[in-house]
């Protein structure tokens, strides 16, 4: 800014010739010129600014760049709009500022209860880094639970992600599942994510390091969230959360889709302590779910996630297998005893090879409308054998069960995600924590009478636009599964009445 200095630039104007002198003045390039008197007091008086032409000629004359020029100030708006890193959607933010309000109010347990693909993980940890922030004891552990490595990593990545731009202070993060080394859970300040397996193999240990550990973690524990939470009431579940649990100075928060374990617990006849009653007792029947912009309770939640486009719309297609089976005696004792389908007769199933040429024909008549699909097998066995012949007709698959190893399933995972593998294949684990929202198409092979289960699978394709997934899902629904759930919204409706009495 050398030039800004009146003295210096009085200088270096008294050094020009007369026609630059001239020009400097008003833009006249004469070369003939001779300033006046008037003139020459002019030259001297000029200022220097970044809105001023007789600045940038002097630079002009002098071959310097307009860089030199002072920088120029601006007015700062009258109004601004400023929007954050992480925004979430009206349904998101209504949930996560009622659950935080119940937290802060005194509640000890809650529920939330959003459909698979309208974001609770987002909305709960959002509302526990609020509370956290505003009213724990920052010496503390907060202990995320679930029950699969993935749903394990998508709660590390999401608090990571989200600690990033809201948090303030350092924060310790803790994996605690498969093969990861127990931590040192005394030094507080952390975000422990632990499986049910990990946790009760701890707990169930014989030894001091083990029994010293849990009794740490236990001491150390101000929140505890339970994800997948309609798995809470089974034993070695609740086995865990109750190790953990102390009376008056732990929240409890679950996370579900489906506040409920299986729909036989909802029957006119059925008594009052089901499954869904001790779910609902659990949480002390605060359930936390979508409401409208006017606070209310929405009656189907996904229907109305669906017409505001957060959720895909299911075109379901029934498919007839004409497939007969005598069931013996023990599997329909075991059916009428536990609604479910037994694997005798899942085998059976896997093992006809009209059937298996039905899914066959239904998933190239998808891939010919170029669809992005996730098949759910009858078995380990079964999903192989689709992988291959899949393979063989020239349709890009991959298979993934429970013994798929965490390297292999991450690859097959990101390749279909970029569309370079069309069709993942799976038994067993594609059910929850896997996010893939180019998926537009999804086959169900396997009857089921699990109303967990089945909303899971259907959640897979469920991501609307406005999240980066598709207007339209399509699902493929063998007639075999007659014990299924016949739509995504009873699926999710179906346990309401356990909450609202």
């Amino acid at each position: 800014q050398i030039l800004a200095n009146k003295s210096i630039r009085l200088a270096i104007l008294t050094k020009l010739t007369e026609q630059d002198k001239g020009y400097v003045l008003d833009g006249n390039d004469d070369s003939t010129r001779v300033l006046s008197r008037q003139e020459r007091e002019s030259l001297a008086k000029l200022n220097w600014g970044s809105h001023l032409k007789s600045s940038t000629r002097l630079l002009s004359v002098l071959e310097l760049k307009d860089d030199h020029l002072p920088t120029r100030y601006s007015k700062p708006p009258s109004k601004e709009i400023v929007s954050p890193k992480t925004i979430l959607f009206p349904h998101q933010r209504r949930a996560k500022d009622d659950v935080t309000r119940l937290l802060i109010n005194g509640s000890d347990r809650l529920l939330l209860h959003m459909p698979t693909g309208a974001g609770k993980t987002r909305t709960s940890i959002e509302a526990i880094i609020d509370y956290w922030k505003a009213c724990s004891n920052r010496g503390s552990n907060i202990i995320w639970l679930a029950h699969s490595e993935e749903l394990c990593e998508q709660a590390v990545e999401t608090f990571q992600n989200l600690w990033k731009v809201r948090g303030d202070q350092k924060i310790n993060i803790y994996r605690f599942w498969s093969t990861h080394d127990t931590p040192d859970f005394s030094e507080g300040n952390g975000f422990i994510v632990a499986s049910f397996q990990k946790l009760y193999s701890m707990i169930s240990s014989d030894t001091n390091s083990s029994f010293e550990a849990v009794i740490s973690l236990k001491n150390s524990c101000s929140i505890i969230v339970v994800d997948e939470a309609h798995k809470a009431v089974a034993p070695t579940y609740k086995i865990c959360i109750s190790y953990l649990y102390n009376e008056n100075s732990t929240k409890l928060i679950g996370l579900t889709a489906t506040p409920g374990r299986s729909r036989n617990d909802i029957d006119e006849h059925s008594v009052l302590h089901t499954e869904t009653d001790e779910l609902a007792d659990f949480f002390d029947r605060n359930k936390v779910s979508i409401t409208n912009d006017k606070g209310d309770d929405v009656e189907d939640p996904i229907r109305f996630l669906q017409e505001q486009e957060f959720l895909s719309i299911i075109k379901r297609k029934k498919i007839r297998t004409d497939v007969e089976i005598e069931l013996t005696a023990k599997e329909r004792e075991f059916v009428a005893n536990f609604l479910e389908i037994p694997n005798s007769i899942l085998n059976k199933l896997a093992k006809d090879d009209s059937r298996n040429a039905l899914i066959l024909s239904e998933i190239a008549s998808l891939r010919l409308n170029k669809k992005q699909i996730i098949m759910f097998a009858l078995s380990v066995e079964h999903a192989h054998l689709i992988t291959e012949l899949l393979n063989l007709k020239g349709i890009s698959a991959r298979c993934i069960d429970g013994n798929t190893s965490p390297q292999d399933r991450s690859d097959s995972i990101v390749k279909y995600k970029r569309n370079e593998i069309n069709v993942l294949v799976n038994y067993g684990v594609l059910t929850t924590g896997f996010d893939a929202p180019n998926t537009n198409a999804i086959v169900i092979t396997r009857p089921t009478a699990s109303l967990v289960l089945y909303s899971q699978m259907i959640g897979r394709g469920i991501r609307g636009p406005k999240v980066g997934g598709n207007l339209e899902c399509d699902l493929i629904d063998l007639e075999d599964n007659l014990l299924g759930f016949p739509s995504e919204e009873q699926a999710f409706n179906y346990f309401n009445s356990a909450w609202n009495r």
